[in-house]
């Protein structure tokens, strides 16, 4: 259903209404943003956990730190910035999905959608905080400290 939602005020618009080519560079860019946030924060925690010794990753260009040198906790690169970057490159992507509805028709509706995510992922975001917090204690509390944001860098 929300999937779609940013499509619904495109079909529906005035005839002879597009998309200029400032606004679809801007879609595409910030799509893309979102998706190697996503993307990378996930192959990024693949390739930890599949060989947590290497220091780097993305052929060096991100420094794999642990909180300890024998926590399972990345505090380096993607998870650096938040601990949950990955939910903010999906709502990043969300964003870049209903943009062009609202740029069409000047509605809000499309913005359901990345609505949708926020209230989808502040609560797991919360949940999965007291589940690490209890697996990892003392750990996690470090973690926190080195890592203060939950999902968007340097906001929240």
């Amino acid at each position: 259903f929300f999937y779609c939602i940013g499509v619904w005020s495109i079909i529906h618009h005035i005839p002879n209404v597009d998309l200029t080519q400032h606004e679809v560079i801007a879609v595409v860019l910030l799509f893309y943003a979102g998706w190697c946030l996503t993307r990378g924060a996930n192959l990024q925690k693949y390739w930890f956990k599949r060989n947590p010794e290497l220091p780097t990753c993305f052929f060096g260009l991100i420094h794999q730190t642990p909180v300890r040198p024998e926590s399972r906790i990345l505090c380096s690169g993607f998870w650096g910035l938040s601990r949950h970057i990955n939910y903010f490159g999906e709502i990043t992507q969300a964003i870049a999905i209903a943009l062009p509805g609202y740029f069409v028709s000047g509605s809000f509706v499309p913005f359901l959608y990345p609505l949708y995510y926020v209230a989808l992922f502040i609560p797991r975001a919360q949940d999965d905080g007291k589940i690490c917090a209890a697996k990892y204690g003392q750990e996690w509390d470090e973690y926190i400290e080195h890592v203060p944001y939950k999902i968007v860098p340097f906001v929240y």
